[in-house]
């Protein structure tokens, strides 16, 4: 199987999240968004409007990020939090679940704030981040279960701010868990043109990276003129 540059592009979620974000780092984002026609970019609620505002008329969507990275805000700050994005027009919306509560098993105190969330963002794209390389095999089940009762359009393996990446097995799990009721984002460690075929080969539709390696994998892309070979490789191998 083999994809074009086009499909590859709209895949990828494109960001400039580093703590010292800077407007250098804002420009160098929008500039690589339009040269490359990333499907959407992602920047600091901070930056939110402006990132709208220097999208408009593009077709490339403009994402922001929900309790980030740690999900730890209470779930008046981040019910208020949705509300604001969805006023700005936001596409996407990426909120992290709050990790402690599901190592607690406290599961209806994550069950209510994604339901909350849900309900603020309306209608835009919902990803819930589950930040995989922290948990068991176990509790990445009971995540994805969790998200995807819940109605959120999107499980996301990470936040890209833990020190180990999201690997094939977490995006196995989570695939074997999730099947077709929601979609799969990976993030966190996506630095390759052949780790990201093998994941969008496991079930993966939507790619969050950061703009270094973006730029660095699309033009991985662009040198395989528009054959983006695909590997065959099954679910059960990565278990």
């Amino acid at each position: 199987m083999k994809i074009t540059y086009v499909q590859f592009a709209k895949m990828i979620d494109a960001s400039a999240l580093k703590l010292d974000t800077s407007y250098d780092d804002f420009h160098a984002l929008v500039d690589a968004c339009k040269k490359y026609q990333f499907g959407c970019a992602f920047i600091w609620p901070a930056y939110s409007a402006e990132l709208r505002d220097a999208l408009a008329g593009t077709g490339i969507e403009f994402g922001t990020s929900l309790s980030f990275p740690s999900g730890q805000e209470p779930l008046e700050i981040k019910v208020h939090q949705a509300r604001y994005f969805t006023s700005l027009g936001a596409d996407q919306v990426d909120m992290v679940l709050n990790i402690g509560f599901l190592k607690s098993g406290r599961y209806e105190k994550v069950r209510e704030e994604i339901v909350a969330v849900r309900d603020a963002t309306k209608y835009t794209s919902l990803k819930v981040i589950i930040e995989a390389m922290l948990l068991s095999d176990e509790e990445i089940v009971k995540a994805c279960e969790i998200v995807a009762d819940c109605g959120a359009n999107y499980v996301k393996s990470g936040t890209g701010f833990s020190a180990a990446p999201t690997t094939l097995h977490h995006i196995a799990v989570m695939k074997k868990t999730v099947g077709d009721r929601c979609k799969i984002k990976a993030a966190g460690g996506v630095r390759s043109l052949d780790l990201l075929t093998k994941m969008y080969a496991l079930g993966v539709t939507q790619f969050g990276i950061g703009l270094s390696s973006a730029i660095s994998i699309a033009e991985e892309a662009i040198a395989c003129k528009d054959e983006i070979e695909i590997p065959e490789i099954r679910i059960e191998d990565y278990l």
